[in-house]
Protein backbone atom coordinates (compact mmCIF):
# COMPACT_ATOMS: atom_id res chain seq x y z
CA UNK A 1 0.00 0.00 0.00
CA UNK A 2 1.29 3.33 -0.53
CA UNK A 3 -0.34 6.78 -1.45
CA UNK A 4 -1.26 6.00 -5.13
CA UNK A 5 -3.00 2.93 -4.06
CA UNK A 6 -5.51 5.26 -1.84
CA UNK A 7 -5.80 8.21 -3.98
CA UNK A 8 -6.98 6.10 -6.72
CA UNK A 9 -9.16 4.05 -4.55
CA UNK A 10 -10.95 6.43 -2.34
CA UNK A 11 -10.49 10.34 -3.87
CA UNK A 12 -13.20 11.22 -6.75
CA UNK A 13 -11.56 10.94 -10.10
CA UNK A 14 -11.48 15.08 -10.14
CA UNK A 15 -9.36 15.70 -7.83
CA UNK A 16 -7.02 12.66 -7.93
CA UNK A 17 -4.40 14.56 -10.47
CA UNK A 18 -3.98 17.11 -7.62
CA UNK A 19 -3.48 14.67 -4.91
CA UNK A 20 -0.98 12.90 -6.67
CA UNK A 21 1.10 16.04 -8.00
CA UNK A 22 0.51 17.51 -4.56
CA UNK A 23 1.98 14.65 -2.19
CA UNK A 24 5.58 14.88 -3.67
CA UNK A 25 5.52 18.36 -1.92
CA UNK A 26 5.75 18.09 1.98
CA UNK A 27 3.92 21.61 2.86
CA UNK A 28 1.27 21.23 0.20
CA UNK A 29 1.05 17.84 1.13
CA UNK A 30 0.21 18.59 4.34
CA UNK A 31 -2.07 21.11 3.35
CA UNK A 32 -3.98 19.14 1.28
CA UNK A 33 -4.03 16.27 3.74
CA UNK A 34 -6.09 18.60 6.04
CA UNK A 35 -8.84 18.36 4.44
CA UNK A 36 -9.38 14.82 5.59
CA UNK A 37 -10.91 16.79 8.63
CA UNK A 38 -13.64 17.43 7.35
CA UNK A 39 -14.33 17.08 3.64
CA UNK A 40 -12.54 14.69 2.15
CA UNK A 41 -13.51 13.89 -1.56
CA UNK A 42 -13.99 10.70 -1.11
CA UNK A 43 -15.61 8.56 -4.20
CA UNK A 44 -19.34 8.17 -3.84
CA UNK A 45 -19.86 5.17 -5.95
CA UNK A 46 -17.52 2.89 -3.25
CA UNK A 47 -18.24 4.78 0.16
CA UNK A 48 -20.59 3.47 2.76
CA UNK A 49 -21.29 5.54 5.90
CA UNK A 50 -21.64 4.46 9.71
CA UNK A 51 -22.76 6.75 12.80
CA UNK A 52 -19.29 5.20 14.12
CA UNK A 53 -16.13 4.27 13.49
CA UNK A 54 -16.26 1.51 15.71
CA UNK A 55 -19.27 0.12 13.47
CA UNK A 56 -17.20 0.47 10.48
CA UNK A 57 -14.31 -1.48 11.38
CA UNK A 58 -17.14 -4.01 13.56
CA UNK A 59 -18.45 -3.91 9.43
CA UNK A 60 -15.09 -5.75 7.84
CA UNK A 61 -13.39 -8.63 8.33
CA UNK A 62 -9.63 -8.08 8.89
CA UNK A 63 -6.84 -9.81 10.29
CA UNK A 64 -5.45 -7.82 13.03
CA UNK A 65 -2.34 -7.91 12.25
CA UNK A 66 -2.50 -7.37 8.37
CA UNK A 67 -0.10 -4.26 7.29
CA UNK A 68 -2.19 -1.03 6.46
CA UNK A 69 -1.20 2.38 5.45
CA UNK A 70 -2.03 5.30 6.54
CA UNK A 71 -2.92 9.00 4.90
CA UNK A 72 -3.63 10.97 7.36
CA UNK A 73 -3.59 15.02 8.13
CA UNK A 74 -1.60 14.12 11.12
CA UNK A 75 2.11 14.18 10.40
CA UNK A 76 2.89 11.98 12.89
CA UNK A 77 0.70 9.09 11.19
CA UNK A 78 0.89 9.92 7.79
CA UNK A 79 2.59 7.68 5.20
CA UNK A 80 2.92 5.33 8.32
CA UNK A 81 2.65 1.16 7.74
CA UNK A 82 1.76 -0.56 10.65
CA UNK A 83 -0.73 -3.08 11.68
CA UNK A 84 -4.40 -3.03 11.69
CA UNK A 85 -4.66 -3.46 15.07
CA UNK A 86 -2.20 -0.83 16.01
CA UNK A 87 -3.87 1.72 13.17
CA UNK A 88 -7.07 1.13 15.48
CA UNK A 89 -5.39 2.26 18.48
CA UNK A 90 -3.54 5.00 17.16
CA UNK A 91 -5.51 7.00 14.65
CA UNK A 92 -8.48 7.29 16.97
CA UNK A 93 -6.01 8.45 19.85
CA UNK A 94 -4.26 11.02 17.31
CA UNK A 95 -8.01 11.99 16.05
CA UNK A 96 -7.34 14.18 12.46
CA UNK A 97 -9.00 12.63 9.68
CA UNK A 98 -7.02 9.53 8.59
CA UNK A 99 -7.64 7.00 5.56
CA UNK A 100 -6.63 4.01 6.60
CA UNK A 101 -5.17 1.83 3.59
CA UNK A 102 -6.43 -2.12 3.93
CA UNK A 103 -6.01 -3.51 0.52
CA UNK A 104 -6.25 -1.79 -3.00
CA UNK A 105 -9.99 -2.39 -3.16
CA UNK A 106 -10.48 -1.58 0.88
CA UNK A 107 -9.57 1.38 3.27
CA UNK A 108 -11.55 2.67 6.27
CA UNK A 109 -11.68 6.77 6.88
CA UNK A 110 -11.70 8.05 10.25
CA UNK A 111 -12.82 11.85 10.33
CA UNK A 112 -11.72 14.36 12.84
CA UNK A 113 -12.34 13.21 15.90
CA UNK A 114 -14.26 10.04 14.86
CA UNK A 115 -16.97 12.72 13.49
CA UNK A 116 -17.53 10.21 10.42
CA UNK A 117 -16.61 7.33 9.30
CA UNK A 118 -17.09 4.92 5.90
CA UNK A 119 -15.69 1.51 4.50
CA UNK A 120 -14.57 2.50 1.14
CA UNK A 121 -14.43 -0.79 -0.80
CA UNK A 122 -14.33 -1.25 -4.68
CA UNK A 123 -17.24 -4.09 -4.60
CA UNK A 124 -20.22 -2.07 -2.89
CA UNK A 125 -20.59 -0.23 -6.12
CA UNK A 126 -23.95 1.08 -6.71
CA UNK A 127 -25.60 3.86 -8.65
CA UNK A 128 -25.90 6.63 -6.60
CA UNK A 129 -23.15 4.99 -4.33
CA UNK A 130 -23.82 3.05 -1.04
CA UNK A 131 -26.11 3.58 1.41
CA UNK A 132 -25.79 5.45 4.86
CA UNK A 133 -25.44 2.63 7.71
CA UNK A 134 -26.64 3.07 11.17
Amino acid sequence: MNDETIISLAIERPDRARYRETMSNPKKRHRLLDKLNHTPPLDSRYTTWFSSFTKAVKSINIDPASKIYLLSSDQELDGKTMTFCDALDQVPLHGWGTIIGVSPDLALYYGEMGERATVIERKLIQQGGAPDRQ
